[in-house]
């Protein structure tokens, strides 16, 4: 059975208060739960936000997919 890589991403806002307890909780269950994998840290600008169609500041995407299951929105950040 061929394992599928597993990509961990926190995406943030400039001055998002959540975010360091963010990556800081998600880096603990990573290291448990699939140690190899590297948690990563990215900061959007508003525009980015805008153009991804952000759900909220901080998001948490795990093989791309939101981990409480909210969906990018047309309109930008929510």
């Amino acid at each position: 059975m061929k394992t599928v890589p597993l990509t961990v991403e926190v995406l943030s806002l400039p001055g998002c208060p959540s975010v360091e307890e963010t990556l800081r909780m998600a880096g603990e269950v990573v290291s448990i739960v699939v140690p190899s994998t590297e948690v990563q840290d990215i900061r959007l600008t508003e525009k980015e936000a805008a153009e991804r169609g952000f759900p909220g500041s901080p998001t948490v995407l795990v093989n791309g997919r939101d981990i409480e299951g909210r969906e990018a929105h047309a309109s930008g950040v929510s």
